[in-house]
């Protein structure tokens, strides 16, 4: 870093002033600059990549535009819906309802089916815990003794498990208040296709925020499951009493699309193919026209790294930006690069370890079957890790982890592909790679072996419309307790530091809601930094 700084001086680049610099284009980006343009300040978006969006990601197939990535989140808080209803979107909620395909119950747990089977998810469930662990939809998931176990949840202190001293992961939380069966049967393949992680390696203040708080407030978990069910119903939100998920009408993409197009209305500017190298304080040099300013940013032209999961590396003359207020929203390694020129900051903060998230492959296909027509899996489906099978001496049939059935799931899909392709055409979208495991190799031919598996439906190759392969390898990765005290710690550290923020799922954790929220509460730190 300090070869580009002694660069950019040596060249004695003109600086160009901006009232503030985003660094990151993602959703966390998007939404930091949007907070500041509707705060009457003129920011800079930067993007290293040459899209915006991040995870939220569009692309054509047979003809319609979809998600390619994250396609709904998960209702938490008003900070989304709120920035939703303002940008003019709806949010919608998913129609049909999904289902687990899990392998046979233990001996002993109840009537054991023949082998791997759908199951709905349960009615009153918060992310798989259940509300009331005796009722029938939760029995017949995981079993009479396991419900038993976990109903003794209302009669353990709220203490249990909610302590500073117990485990902080998930899975230690929920098993501790509910047992294995609630955690294996539910928990486990919720959170995993959710979040891409075993909740043993999450952290549950993450993955679930206050619901360890409520727990030892209200005596239980399933209380305080109750409680979170109860205030969604109350929500006026559009996304539906029940529903974890919620989207935006016409697809997540608009959002990101709607954001971008407000930024530059409002007077910001949005770059892509463009990366921030260097930050240091300006330490008293004046920008042109001059205003003194707080922070000088390195920038130049980006191409893409080695493979598309690499970040991307500078090819191209270097820019200097002095500004006030810089939001880091880009990926860990680059904000943690760019915090080295953190006066003040020690280097255990800006050295810490990130951990890799797993290797994703989502493949989506379009393909006229008429079978789909009685949505077999409502809105789909999530596949239990094989590993829980392995008691049971029955291997997983399939290999997906997920299946969508987004033109269900998400009906303008289907009337789009209808007015293009005619009836019976269906769009699904199946997900692979689970933690530790190599990168999933994925096809046409393992993509329909999964359906008819999944589904009970069988597509031949030529009734395939379209179908397209997306990675995001290491995109997400697991926020475990011990990460997390780090990244708090470096949060708290640069409260100290003016006009300096970061942001994005590195530090708010995984979710759409949690990082949008996060990435507005950054930009709103910086609104009453002086501009004059």
């Amino acid at each position: 870093m300090a070869e580009h700084a002694q660069h950019a001086e040596s060249h004695k680049t003109p600086a160009q002033r901006w009232d503030a610099l985003v660094v990151g284009g993602g959703i966390a980006g998007l939404t930091a600059a949007w907070d500041l343009v509707r705060a009457g300040l003129r920011p800079l978006l930067i993007e290293a990549r040459g899209y915006t969006g991040g995870l939220v990601a569009a692309g054509p197939i047979a003809g319609v535009r979809m998600d390619l990535g994250a396609e709904g989140f998960v209702v938490r808080g008003q900070a989304a819906t709120s920035m939703l209803a303002e940008l003019g979107l709806r949010t919608a909620a998913p129609h049909g309802r999904p289902r687990l395909f899990l392998p046979p119950l233990a001996p002993g747990d109840g009537e054991e089916p023949s082998g791997w089977a759908l199951h709905r998810f349960p009615d009153d469930a918060y992310l798989g815990i259940p509300a009331d662990p005796l009722a029938s939809d939760v029995v017949a998931i995981i079993g009479e003794a396991a419900a038993r176990r976990a109903a003794q949840d209302a009669d353990l202190p709220g203490t249990v498990g909610t302590g500073p001293e117990d485990p902080a992961d998930l899975a230690s939380f929920v098993s501790a208040r509910m047992g294995a069966g609630v955690l294996d049967r539910l928990v486990r393949p919720i959170v995993a296709g959710i979040h891409s992680a075993d909740p043993a390696n999450l952290a549950a203040d993450v993955v679930v925020p206050g619901l360890r708080r409520a727990t030892a407030e209200q005596g239980s978990l399933s209380a305080a499951v109750a409680a979170v069910l109860e205030r969604r119903r109350a929500r006026r939100d559009g996304a539906g009493g029940r529903s974890v998920d919620a989207a935006v009408e016409g697809g997540l993409f608009r959002l990101t699309d709607a954001l971008r197009e407000a930024i530059e209305a409002g007077g910001g500017s949005v770059r892509t193919r463009t990366g921030a190298q260097w930050l240091r304080p300006a330490g008293g040099e004046d920008s042109e026209g001059g205003h003194r300013s707080a922070w000088r940013v390195g920038i130049a032209p980006t191409r893409r790294g080695p493979t598309p999961s690499d970040e991307p590396v500078p090819d191209g003359a270097e820019e200097v930006v002095d500004t006030d207020r810089v939001i880091l929203a880009c990926s860990a390694r680059a904000a943690l690069r760019l915090l080295r020129g953190v006066p003040g900051l020690p280097a255990s903060a800006t050295g810490l370890t990130v951990p890799v998230g797993a290797p994703i492959a989502r493949f989506t296909l379009v393909a006229r079957a008429p079978g789909l027509g009685g949505e077999p899996v409502g809105s789909g489906l999530l596949v239990a890790p094989a590993e829980q099978a392995a008691s049971h001496e029955v291997s997983c049939p399939a290999r997906a982890k997920a299946l969508s059935h987004l033109s269900a799931k998400w009906p303008w899909v289907g009337e789009e592909l209808r007015a293009l392709h005619g009836p019976d055409v269906h769009a699904l979208r199946l997900s692979y790679g689970r933690p530790g495991r190599p990168r999933p190799e994925v096809d046409l031919s393992v993509a329909l072996a999964d359906v008819a598996t999944l589904t009970g439906v069988r597509i031949e190759p030529e009734a395939v419309i379209d179908h397209m392969l997306v990675r995001w390898d290491g995109t997400l990765p697991p926020v475990t307790p011990a990460y997390r005290e780090r990244t708090t710690r470096l949060e708290e550290l640069l409260t100290s530091v003016a006009g300096v923020e970061v942001t994005g799922a590195w530090v708010a954790g995984t979710g759409i809601a949690a990082v949008v929220g996060h990435a507005r509460a950054a930009a709103g730190r910086l609104v009453g930094s002086p501009d004059e």
